[in-house]
C-alpha cells in the first residue's frame, strides 16, 4: 500500500500548506503544476517554482519550515481513510502479507502510522530512505516491497492514489487498484486493474477474493 492519500489524506494538507505559502507572497498556487507531481519526492521544487515566478530568491529553509508547520497542524487531523483499517483486518485473518511502499521518508510515514496505531500492522515499511532516495514514478520502493515480502509481482497487489503512484506499481509489474484521493480524481488512472472512491465501496474480504482470485 501506497501511504499519502491512501491510508491517511496526507495530500490535501500538503496541498493547503503549499498553497497558504503562495498566498503570503500574493501568487495563486497552479494546481496544475502540484497535480503533475503528486506521489513522488517534490523536496524544495516548490520553493524553487515559486522563485521563478516571483523573480527573486527566498530564504529556503524558511520558508520551508513555515510550510512544514502548517502542514504538521493540518495532518494530525486526519483520520485512517475509509476502508483501510478493515483492509488490513481481512489481509491479517486470511494470512496475506501487507507492506507499505511511500515516496515520502521513514520520519514521516512511520510518525503517522503510530499515530494512527497502525505501524506493527504491516510486515515492512519501505521508504524512498530505504532505495537512495529514488522516488515514485520509479518502481523501487514496490521492488524493495516485493523483495522483503519474499513474493513475485503476480503474487502481488498493490492500492495507489495517484497517477505517479500507478506508474510505479506497473513499472513494478503489480496488478494496481487505484483509490484517488480528491485532489486527482479527473486524471488519468488507465492501466488500473481496478478503480474505486473508497477503500470501503467493497467487503474488504470480497476486494481481496476479487484481486487474489481472479484468473485474469
Amino acid at each position: 500500500m501506497d501511504f499519502d492519500g491512501t491510508i491517511i489524506d496526507t495530500e490535501s494538507p500538503a496541498y493547503e500548506s503549499t498553497a497558504q505559502i503562495w498566498a503570503s507572497y500574493g501568487i495563486d498556487f497552479p494546481m496544475e503544476w502540484w497535480l503533475a507531481g503528486m506521489g513522488t519526492d517534490r523536496k524544495s521544487a516548490w520553493v524553487q517554482e515559486l522563485e521563478n515566478r516571483l523573480g527573486t530568491q527566498l530564504d529556503h529553509d524558511s520558508v520551508m519550515k513555515q510550510r512544514q508547520r502548517i502542514k504538521d497542524e493540518l495532518t494530525e487531523s486526519q483520520p485512517l481513510l475509509p476502508g483501510v483499517l478493515e483492509l488490513l483486518e481481512a489481509t491479517k485473518k486470511l494470512g496475506i502479507l501487507t507492506a507499505v511502499a511511500s515516496s515520502s521518508p521513514h520520519s514521516w510515514v512511520d510518525q503517522h502510522l503510530k499515530r494512527v496505531g497502525l505501524f506493527e500492522s504491516f510486515s515492512y515499511v519501505v521508504c524512498r530512505d530505504d532505495v537512495a532516495g529514488v522516488s515514485k514514478p520509479a518502481p523501487d520502493v514496490f521492488l524493495r516491497a516485493l523483495q522483503l515480502l519474499g513474493v513475485t509481482a503476480g503474487s502481488a497487489v498493490a492500492v495507489e492514489d495517484s497517477p505517479n503512484g500507478l506508474k510505479a506499481a506497473l513499472a513494478a509489474g503489480l496488478r494496481t487498484i487505484v483509490v484517488p484521493n480528491p485532489l486527482v480524481e479527473s486524471l488519468n488512472f488507465s492501466g488500473a486493474y481496478a478503480r474505486y472512491k473508497s477503500l470501503d465501496d467493497l467487503p474488504a474480504d470480497q476486494l481481496l477474493d476479487l484481486v487474489f482470485h481472479d484468473p485474469n
